[in-house]
């Protein structure tokens, strides 16, 4: 009888627990957060829409006060960042916790605003529940604005690049974006309306394993004559915002070379396409290497923009070294060798 008591007990206990510590179970999802000295509190829940400050100053003390969450010490910034990956590492870095959101299967998604340099970039982390990064993405500035003719600064006309992101409970993340161009009064930081406009998203999924799935990039709106050349490079350059893991972006990006070959006349002599390819290399080099050295990918259309690739070959050479297939380094080494030193030209 007085174990059947003291059954009774732990089990009213456990249920009292439950119903009336509603705000320790949710805490427990973040757990990691307060096991670093981050109490996670109603301000740091991220909502379903992230946004920042239209910002287009280029004074850091001016634009970083108006940026909200919480400071980053250099302890905190080694456990929770860092090993996301060599790409966030920057000791520089004025680094703020934006906000996290319990995106299902144990899986923390942590935004970090990282304002080191003349820009800025929100940088989107997923965790487990011990606090092991699973995944990066890189969402660089939301708001951009630059000369449309930098040599001349008489001409005011400017690109403007705008966006925020949403989630929902699905686990769907969407990076909305709005480029267009326009005059600006620098003088008084006001913009005039716009002259063309063109609006994207870009939507993903966050799987099971934590990794941020790209499902596509679509225009939704436009206005005005569209620049089609300024506007595929600012969409190239948001192909960038993908997963640090997951293998698929490179069939992704691969198909993409269509996209972006069809939109650039064949005369134009330059494009910085060659130069997201390789900002893409940098972000995973085994992923990219791997990849590449599929049989089925070895003649693939993202292969013409690697080789023009010109720089770090004892760095891209001790990467190969490390791809456990025999065949793949093989023919990874051969490539790079067969390289030569001739500047970019239109002739890819």
């Amino acid at each position: 009888m007085k174990s059947c008591f003291i059954s009774f007990t732990i089990i009213l206990a456990t249920l009292l627990a439950a119903c009336s510590g509603g705000g320790k179970a949710a805490g427990s999802q973040f757990g990691f957060m307060d096991s670093v000295g981050i109490s996670i509190d109603k301000d740091l829940l991220l909502g379903d829409t992230l946004t920042l400050p239209d910002i287009y100053c280029s004074d850091p003390s001016q634009r970083d006060a108006s940026i909200q969450g919480k400071r980053i010490n250099h302890d905190q910034y080694l456990a929770l960042i860092v090993p996301a990956g060599d790409v966030f590492h920057d000791e520089m870095g004025n680094w703020r916790l934006l906000g996290v959101r319990d995106m299902g299967d144990g899986i923390t998604l942590a935004a970090y605003y990282d304002g080191s340099g003349l820009g800025y970039s929100v940088d989107l982390i997923t965790y487990d529940r011990q606090g092991h990064a699973l995944d990066a993405i890189n969402a660089r500035e939301l708001h951009l604005l630059w000369r449309c003719d930098p040599s001349n600064i008489q001409d005011n006309s400017v690109f403007t690049l705008d966006g925020f992101l949403t989630f929902d409970a699905a686990g769907k993340m969407t990076l909305h974006r709005t480029m267009g161009m326009c005059m600006m009064d620098f003088e008084d930081d006001l913009k005039g309306d716009p002259q063309w406009q063109q609006q994207w998203e870009q939507t993903y999924v966050i799987d099971a394993k934590g990794q941020f799935v790209l499902q596509g990039q679509q225009v939704v709106k436009q206005q005005g004559q569209v620049d089609n050349y300024a506007a595929m490079d600012f969409r190239t350059w948001d192909m960038l915002v993908c997963s640090l893991h997951d293998p698929a972006i490179m069939d992704t990006w691969n198909e993409y070379c269509n996209v972006v070959e069809s939109s650039y006349d064949p005369e134009y002599e330059y494009s910085p396409f060659p130069l997201d390819v390789n900002e893409l290399y940098r972000m995973n080099p085994q992923r990219f290497l791997s990849w590449l050295s599929m049989p089925a990918n070895r003649n693939c259309r993202l292969l013409k923009y690697f080789k023009l690739r010109k720089k770090d070959h004892p760095a891209m050479l001790s990467e190969i070294a490390s791809i456990a297939d025999a065949d793949a380094r093989q023919w990874l080494t051969a490539l790079v060798g067969s390289w030569d030193d001739k500047p970019l030209t239109k002739h890819l």
